[in-house]
């Protein structure tokens, strides 16, 4: 029995839905918003011990208070930074959080403001998951990606380009003969495949949580 048009059809279309996305621009947009998120929440958590650190010891003292103010600063200043790179490479659509009442009362009134709104402790929330969301994302690039591209360029560099290990083991020593070497090309491709769904996946996670605690809320009226 020959299969229907109608069949033919959805076949080329489902394969082309499974492999398109390595033609897809959002997908590399994706992978550099992973990229960029280890050194980021490095960058983050290294600033939160710091400024909590440091503010709290120096607490009995003005500038303890400063240090603690101007971390809660920096906060919603990486709030926002955040919230545009999503914007720009995940395609969220985030609003800017309204929730702070501009105040002429000095810089306690002020330090209160920024206490008192749901978006700083929302933004902190973020903070905190992003260091392990870097982690996470630098694991699956190594592991997937890493270990794709590796495989693929095996013909060309014998010897690896990014000596990847995975658990142990070293992709390029396991394809050590030209045999070796042409086999890990089609594999390196399908690898390459799953990484970019996996990849874009995740994303689609990192995408959800920046909309759920960097998005702007009108306060109550």
């Amino acid at each position: 029995m020959s299969p229907s048009p109608t069949d033919t059809a959805a076949d080329r279309f489902s394969i082309a839905d499974v492999v398109g996305v390595v033609a897809d621009r959002q997908t590399y947009k994706n992978v550099l918003y992973l990229i960029l998120a280890f050194p980021l929440g490095l960058a983050y958590y290294m600033l939160l011990v710091f400024g909590f650190a440091f503010g709290l010891a120096l607490s009995v003292l003005v500038v303890g208070l400063g240090i603690l103010l101007g971390t809660v600063i920096g906060l919603r200043v990486i709030a926002s930074f955040e919230r545009g790179l999503a914007n720009a490479l995940l395609g969220t659509d985030i609003p800017a959080a309204e929730d702070v009442e501009a105040t002429d009362d000095g810089v306690v009134a002020t330090a209160k403001a920024y206490l008192q709104a749901a978006s700083t402790w929302r933004g902190l929330g973020f903070v905190v998951l992003k260091f392990w969301i870097g982690i996470v994302s630098f694991v699956l690039l190594v592991s997937l990606l890493g270990t794709a591209i590796e495989l693929l360029l095996l013909p060309l560099f014998p010897a690896g380009v990014f000596e990847v290990q995975v658990a142990g083991w070293t992709v390029a020593g396991s394809f050590t003969t030209p045999l070796g070497r042409a086999v890990a090309v089609p594999i390196g491709a399908v690898l390459a495949v799953v990484a970019c769904h996996v990849l874009n996946a995740f994303a689609r996670v990192n995408a959800s949580i920046a909309s759920s605690l960097l998005g702007g809320h009108q306060p109550a009226e």
